[in-house]
């Protein structure tokens, strides 16, 4: 393992790095629901259209993701960062410019694999930083209060198809400024021979399970908001608002999960806050009053934003050149892409007691596993800086054989 002092410190330079690439990556995926709106309103697509394009665009940033996995590991990651940067904003400019139904489609999922791209290099990025748990909490957090903030003044400028691809084109472009923050892969750890290119099953294993649990995650935020009008007397504003709650609880989950990795460990944190959060999305698919739905919704909003942190820390701190981390990001990407086309065939499909017994049990599965998995990651449990390995312990397990 390299020695701390070889990998990077969260310098301002470097920090910028993750912010202007990382986060502003992400956010093509908060914007889902008014691309949605968007493309219905000035295409004329139909709903299940323009869901599926958002999925597609989901896809295209998990390919994004797969495809550049072995390349960022010990790749010139500033360059291939650019690379998927300019794809966005080719992408998303393209559908812009034109603003007819077949070059925005074909610009979206283009924009949505440059984005993959770009995620992909700082995900593998974050495992070169001295106390990657700091560097993933860090990029959760200014996610969501980016994302809590580009979805306030979307609407102040106006919520057009348009001005939506703008601001996603623009986003690329800006990422090119900082995009020479990302970290390398120490020289030392570049230099060191692979045995292969498989993933041990451990890493396998957390990239299925975080998988699926984000699926459940997702399915319930999506169909949310249909429960909230059917069953319990919701109007649309009122859901609007308890679901940009829920985006403040993720940030409040984020900044809690320092503390919960202090005081509990990660294991032990994990599958608590993922216990309280079963509990909750099992609340929010039986509500039957708006003060429940609510409450379930904020709460597993706020258990979200902590297990993200915890759990894509871990991952960064299983392999050095990061492929665990893409590996698992790109897993958890699917899992988001897929939870609403999967929640919207089941919620006509089966009563609601089923349902959330459907969705709530295997939540506190996935959660189970994911505490043995980070018990048996050789990864510290309470977290900290890279320095403990050099000082005698016990090395975080490498995960590319």
């Amino acid at each position: 393992m390299p020695a701390p002092a070889s990998l990077a410190a969260l310098t301002p330079k470097v920090v910028i790095g993750f912010l202007g690439t990382w986060v502003l990556a992400l956010l093509a995926a908060n914007l889902v629901p008014v691309l949605i709106g968007a493309l219905v309103a000035d295409l004329g697509m139909s709903v299940a259209a323009a869901s599926a394009l958002a999925t597609a665009m989901s896809l295209g940033t998990a390919a994004g993701i797969f495809a550049t996995n072995k390349l960022v590991a010990k790749g010139d990651r500033p360059r291939i960062a650019r690379i998927g940067l300019l794809a966005m904003a080719a992408g998303f400019g393209l559908g812009a410019f034109t603003l007819t139904t077949a070059p925005v489609v074909a610009g979206v999922v283009l924009g949505g694999i440059g984005a993959g791209v770009v995620v992909a290099t700082a995900t593998a990025a974050s495992s070169a930083t001295r106390d990657p748990d700091k560097t993933v909490n860090t990029v959760m957090i200014v996610n969501r209060l980016a994302a809590a903030a580009l979805l306030a003044i979307v609407p102040l400028l106006g919520s057009d198809l348009r001005n939506i691809l703008v601001i996603l084109a623009g986003l690329g472009l800006v990422g090119l400024l900082s995009a020479s923050g990302l970290p390398n892969l120490p020289i030392e750890a570049a230099q060191k021979p692979a045995a292969g290119r498989r993933f041990e099953s451990k890493a396998v294993i957390l990239a299925l399970v975080f998988g699926l649990w984000s699926m459940t995650e997702d399915l319930v935020y999506a169909i949310s908001g249909v429960i909230g009008m059917e069953s319990a007397g919701m109007t649309l504003d009122g859901i609007s608002l308890v679901i940009s709650l829920s985006v403040v609880g993720g940030l409040l989950g984020a900044l809690a999960s320092p503390l919960a990795l202090k005081l509990l460990g990660r294991s032990l944190a994990i599958v608590l806050i993922i216990t309280i959060g079963s509990v909750c999305k099992y609340a929010v698919l039986t509500a039957t009053s708006a003060a429940i739905l609510s409450a379930g919704i904020v709460l597993a909003g706020t258990m979200y934003g902590a297990v993200l942190a915890l759990v894509f820390g871990l991952a960064a701190r299983m392999d050095v050149t990061g492929r665990v981390g893409t590996l698992v990001m790109g897993v958890y990407i699917v899992g988001v892409a897929l939870g609403p086309v999967i929640g919207g065939n089941l919620i006509g499909a089966v009563s609601a007691p089923v349902l959330g017994l459907a969705i709530g049990i295997p939540s506190l599965a996935f959660g189970a596993l994911l505490f043995v998995i980070s018990r048996r990651s050789g990864v510290a449990e309470r977290g900290g800086a890279l320095a403990e390995a050099a000082e005698g312990h016990q090395p975080a397990a490498a995960t590319v054989e």
